[in-house]
């Protein structure tokens, strides 16, 4: 039932800004949009459904603490 809520949110999201979008014939910001959209939806959905998904900061650390290393100037 959760789910269905979610995504009669994001369709009357959706349905309200593209409408627009595509009256003003602006297609690159649609394209943006659909994706960014879509991508919103599937990660509400998977934080609904409890999947664990990874952290994007141990990412951004593991590349950046070897070179945070290299500058250090102790």
């Amino acid at each position: 039932m959760k789910i269905m809520a979610i995504i009669l949110l994001f369709v009357v999201l959706a349905g309200w800004d593209i409408p627009q979008l595509i009256k003003k014939k602006q297609r690159k910001d649609l394209i943006v949009y659909v994706v960014l959209i879509l991508a919103g939806l599937t990660l509400s959905i998977l934080a609904l459904l409890h999947v664990h998904l990874p952290n994007p900061t141990k990412g951004v650390e593991a590349v950046l603490k070897p070179l945070g290393s290299l500058l250090k100037t102790d």
